[in-house]
């Protein structure tokens, strides 16, 4: 039997009792699993374990050397978030995280991909497990802050998918860029630009001040690690639909792709 450990990115409902999932594996791609009598219920009541954010060890029997899903022989839950749930807001940034760790998953078809020993794209199942562990510490010690963990989640998810940006020099003229030049996170072209560089009508629209604290607090983010990271400033909503434009254009998917983002920004 082949076993495999994963976290659940979503779940669609078959039929009356069971469900379709997509799992992100260790290795940071994903599968298409159907969990038979997943929606729990019956005579017994039984609830279901499959949530959303919840790390699962999942048997399977017999695997094609090309399959589309993948059923499930059991599966077993090791790890769960308990707080997140009962804070509308960290629930809506989980549903995000997956989202956006989904849409950049590769998914799975052949058996031969199933070695976890391949690791090209770990980085996204680190990103996801990363964010759900400190989302579900900071909700329980009432430390929880949407647009802070929002914002770290982008900044982390800029350097998993290489493309964080240019921040050492002026993207336009190639000059150095010092800690209190005041400079504007330009997207097209992939990192900041001093403000001198700046038309004028550009001058009269971003406040180089803002573009200062973005990229100092960004490097901060990019050199921590995950779960000890505080953020020092105030991270306004016009900064985060900025990062996630970025994101956005740089990996060529739309922004309305992500549904759970309109309960954010």
């Amino acid at each position: 039997m082949v076993e495999l450990e994963g976290i659940l990115i979503n779940k669609i409902p078959y039929q009356d009792k069971h469900l379709i999932g997509n799992l992100l594996l260790r290795n940071g791609n994903k599968i298409s699993v159907m969990f038979y009598g997943g929606q729990g219920g019956g005579k017994k009541k039984v609830s279901s374990i499959l949530q959303v954010g919840y790390l699962f060890k999942v048997g399977f029997g017999r695997v094609k050397n090309s399959f589309e899903i993948l059923t499930s022989k059991d599966h077993v839950e090791k790890w769960c978030h308990k707080n997140i749930s009962h804070s509308p807001m960290a629930f809506y940034l989980l549903c995000f995280f997956c989202e956006l760790c989904q849409s950049f998953a590769p998914q799975i078809t052949h058996k031969d991909d199933l070695d976890l020993s391949e690791k090209s794209h770990e980085g996204i199942f680190r990103l996801l497990s990363n964010a759900i562990f400190r989302l579900e510490s900071r909700v329980l010690a009432s430390d929880f802050n949407a647009n802070h963990e929002l914002f770290i989640f982008l900044v982390k998810a800029m350097v998993e998918l290489g493309i964080f940006p240019r921040t050492e020099t002026c993207a336009v003229s190639g000059v150095e860029i010092g800690d209190n030049d005041f400079v504007s996170l330009s997207i097209e072209q992939g990192g900041y630009i001093h403000f001198s560089h700046l038309s004028l009508e550009e001058q009269r629209l971003v406040n180089g001040q803002e573009g200062k604290d973005l990229r100092s607090e960004m490097l901060k983010v990019a050199a921590s690690k995950y779960s000890e990271y505080q953020v020092g400033t105030q991270i306004q909503k016009s900064e985060l639909n900025q990062l996630v434009n970025y994101i956005c254009y740089h990996q060529h998917v739309q922004r309305e792709h992500y549904k759970s983002l309109s309960l954010l920004l």
